[in-house]
């Protein structure tokens, strides 16, 4: 074993015995399972050796691991934890991206910068700029990342930014940009991944699926990437290829209820009504206002000939809902009146069910 790769299965496994990523308990089984000269307590005994001597180790790999799921909220508490310890270069580079990703532009910022008073990096650079343009100086940003150009190598990144800072109001220009990056790497996720955003939004599913794909070549773990990859498949009615791309992203991303509520609109299209009830109620566990997914409960239940468990639902509906929602699933009145017509129905039929094709839509 080497010693990168007893490191490796050091700081995975040192988060297993501490019981703090799930991830971490998957990587240390595949990584047991494909070597053929260590037994498992030989392995472990080894573990808990490098815990004594070096604790800190696990941290630092949450927070890349984070990075690379695109669970920004996490790798930003992550990095938080890991830039108060003995940070590199490499730490400030990242957590500027986790912060940026999140929101944080002023904390992106100051890492960018910590990060160039150690050494200069194309990426920090690319950061601040990109933070610049998200403060309200496009122009100014785009200006300088032009400049930037002529001194690496890299310029495919530089590309990449630029169309993120076009993106949303001029996707045409976005998309040249996108493109642009990939002659120079074809193997840049960001590219990629924007590219099928562009797609989605024009309803281009099948251009979508292909600049998706491609993403999660690069990166398999990024789960919004996995998301959308199905929604896409979804929308050109593969529901299978669908229901295995939601379910990646959930598995990455256990804690999100719209990918539960998205694997659920698949198995919905599938007929596959206990499976789609059964995700439809962990979105709602984990989101108890979220209106969409109360909204599909009560469509289920009505499949499922449960007449006043669907009411209930649809009152949910109407009291987390609002106008965005009403005009992108069902508007308010039509649910009110709907609920209006399954009382009279329950009112004039006391203990018969109904019949799913007459009330369910």
């Amino acid at each position: 074993m080497t010693l990168i790769s007893g490191f490796s299965i050091y700081g995975h496994a040192n988060c297993y015995l501490n019981n703090e990523m799930s991830y971490c308990v998957k990587f240390v089984e595949k990584w047991l399972s494909s070597k053929s000269g260590f037994g498992p307590a030989a392995i472990l005994l080894f573990v808990f050796f490098l815990s004594w001597v070096s604790p800190a180790y696990c941290g630092e790999t949450d927070a890349y691991y984070f990075s690379k799921v695109g669970d920004w909220k996490k790798a930003v508490a992550a990095f938080s934890a890991v830039l108060r310890e003995n940070p590199q270069t490499a730490d400030f580079n990242k957590a500027a991206e986790a912060y940026y990703y999140y929101g944080k532009l002023d904390s992106a910022e100051d890492a960018a910068k910590k990060a160039l008073e150690r050494s200069d990096s194309l990426d920090s650079r690319v950061i601040l700029l990109l933070v610049m343009a998200k403060k309200g100086r496009p122009d100014e940003a785009l200006k300088e990342l032009e400049s930037l150009k002529k001194n690496t190598s890299d310029d495919y990144k530089i590309f990449t930014a630029m169309g993120m800072i076009k993106l949303p109001d001029d996707s045409e220009a976005a998309l040249s940009f996108f493109n642009r990056a990939l002659e120079k790497n074809t193997d840049d996720f960001f590219a990629w991944f924007n590219i099928g955003l562009i797609y989605e939004e024009d309803e281009s599913f099948e251009n979508a699926t292909k600049a998706y794909k491609n993403a999660i070549r690069i990166n398999p773990l990024f789960a919004q990437a996995q998301n959308n990859l199905g929604y896409s498949y979804k929308e050109r009615h593969f529901y299978a290829y669908a229901v295995e791309h939601y379910l990646k992203a959930v598995e990455l991303r256990p804690d999100n209820p719209g990918y539960y509520y998205n694997v659920g609109n698949a198995y919905t299209h599938q007929e596959k009504i206990e499976e789609a009830f059964q995700v439809y109620k962990k979105a709602l566990e984990l989101d108890p206002s979220f209106a969409k997914a109360h909204y599909n409960m009560a469509r289920t239940y009505l499949r499922k000939d449960m007449v006043r468990e669907a009411i209930e639902e649809f009152r949910l509906y109407l009291k987390y809902g609002n106008k965005a929602v009403f005009n992108y699933v069902t508007p308010k009145k039509i649910v009110e009146d709907e609920i209006e017509d399954l009382e009279l129905y329950l009112k004039d039929n006391p203990s018969a069910k109904p019949v799913a094709r007459n009330i369910a839509k």
